[in-house]
């Protein structure tokens, strides 16, 4: 699977594990539908790409196996269907009957993956699949990342000290591109001022706003803040403690 930027699978990371593990069970799940075998038969695990672009995130590999002993031929059957088994995979995770925030047991969760579904997160893979389907990245959801930054903001005014003012959705008139509405603004009793916004969670340091990456670009007078949204929501008090490292620095 190759990426360009801003997209990356950064080894390691956090979104990249959570992309590339609900990407493979989606697959494992619609390889099973259209092979009409039982769930379990067919099972997908990821890695990096062992390349240069594998470490830098461009590139990495799911692969397909069977799980019976010495193999029941399931695997090799799909080597000719690949775009008909990514789109049944784009469908699966698009479509959940119970129209789940991340994953559930009416879409992706089983017992089997007990020990995943904290990497599962059905949104995060139909962006990655739709990218791999027609080479282009849609905006992420919206409602859920005003939902994340909603939580942000109410964990930076917890843990405030004073010394940061913080307003929520909040417009600014800048010269160069006028009124544009920040997602958290933050303000030092100096009067320095900053831009906390959240990327998508497979572009990283990337806003998701695209008024925010016109005033990144533009606007020399006030510093953007980056956050992945999926740090937020698996990792609050990280999310939190990234952004005050840097409203200090």
């Amino acid at each position: 699977m190759d990426v360009t930027t801003p997209l990356r699978l950064l080894p390691g990371h956090y979104p990249t594990d959570v992309a590339l593990r609900t990407v493979s069970e989606a697959l494992a799940k619609a390889a099973s539908q259209l092979l009409e075998i039982e769930p379990g038969e067919l099972m997908a695990e990821y890695r990096p790409s062992l390349t240069p672009e594998g470490r830098e995130g461009l590139k990495a590999e799911i692969f397909l196996y069977d799980t019976l002993p010495g193999g029941a031929g399931f695997a090799s059957q799909l080597v000719d269907r690949g775009t008909e088994l990514f789109q049944r995979a784009l469908h699966l995770v698009r479509t959940c009957p119970e129209k789940c925030d991340a994953s559930c047991y009416r879409c992706l969760r089983s017992f089997k993956n007990k020990f995943e579904h904290r990497l599962l997160d059905r949104h995060v893979a139909a962006d990655l699949l739709q990218y791999l389907l027609t080479g282009t990245l849609s905006e992420f959801d919206e409602k859920r990342l005003k939902d994340s930054t909603a939580l942000l903001y109410r964990d930076l005014l917890r843990q405030g000290d004073g010394s940061i003012d913080f307003k929520a959705d909040f417009t600014v008139n800048f010269k160069s591109i006028g009124d544009t509405e920040i997602p958290i603004l933050a303000t030092t009793k100096n009067g320095e001022r900053f831009a906390i916004a959240l990327s998508g969670p497979l572009t990283t340091d990337h806003p998701a706003s695209p008024s925010i990456r016109e005033l990144r670009e533009k606007a020399n007078n006030i510093r953007v803040i980056v956050i992945n949204e999926l740090l937020v929501r698996g990792n609050l008090p990280a999310a939190t403690r990234e952004v005050r490292q840097l409203l200090s620095t």
